[in-house]
């Protein structure tokens, strides 16, 4: 009996445990001085980084849909407004921005449009080159801002105010490595609840970039 109810105890206890652990948050909130800091190193990486490619890794999580798609691609980036982001499994399809054009690819299918005649498509180009190198996202009046501080990277988690935006997401999350101040992973958060993150690997900053990768 004796050893039944040690037993018990110990299983009870450990319980307890576990459930503090997991009750305790993985990022504690900033204060306004680390906030500060934050947003400046963020801004001094960025200002350095000149050109980056990388692979990435998309990992969409649907609300009606029980297992999750992965995709995966190449990304290009060109301070400031020049993004590309090419998919190539398990489907093709091209996303990339000169600053002027939007250009969109699927299959033999392709558009070019200008991004001042679609305020979504600026929107949108503004999400993906703000996602990559945190300008114009982690500063902008167009968003609240939350950050927190992990053990080895920091989250922004910004709420979108603009229409525009709102309309698509309801929230951004960008996760901040603490070594050299560059986001690694993007979660994107929809309305429905559907939330698509994105993993950035095989990072390679300022090498040679084709200007002409970004208007094709």
């Amino acid at each position: 009996m004796y050893m039944n109810r040690l037993m018990y105890m110990m299983i009870g206890g450990w319980l307890l445990w576990s459930a503090t652990l997991s009750a305790q948050p993985a990022y504690r909130k900033a204060s306004d001085e680390q906030v500060k800091e934050i947003i400046n190193l963020i801004q001094q990486a960025s200002g350095e980084m000149k050109t980056m490619t990388c692979d990435f890794t998309q990992v969409k999580e649907l609300s009606f849909m029980d297992e999750k798609v992965t995709s995966e691609g190449k990304m290009y980036y060109r301070q400031t407004n020049k993004i590309r982001w090419e998919y190539m499994k398990p489907y093709t399809y091209v996303f990339a921005t000169d600053g002027q054009n939007v250009i969109t690819r699927s299959g033999s299918g392709t558009s070019k449009m200008p991004v001042k005649s679609s305020k979504l498509f600026g929107e949108i180009s503004n999400v993906m080159i703000g996602g990559v190198s945190g300008n114009g996202l982690i500063d902008s009046p167009d968003f609240s801002t939350e950050f927190g501080i992990g053990k080895e990277d920091c989250m922004i988690t910004l709420t979108p105010l603009k229409k525009e935006v709102k309309d698509l997401f309801s929230s951004i999350r960008l996760y901040i490595r603490q070594t050299d101040h560059r986001i690694h992973t993007v979660d994107l958060v929809e309305k429905s609840g559907d939330k698509t993150s994105i993993h950035l690997k095989n990072i390679q900053i300022n090498t040679p970039v084709d200007d002409e990768i970004f208007s094709r």
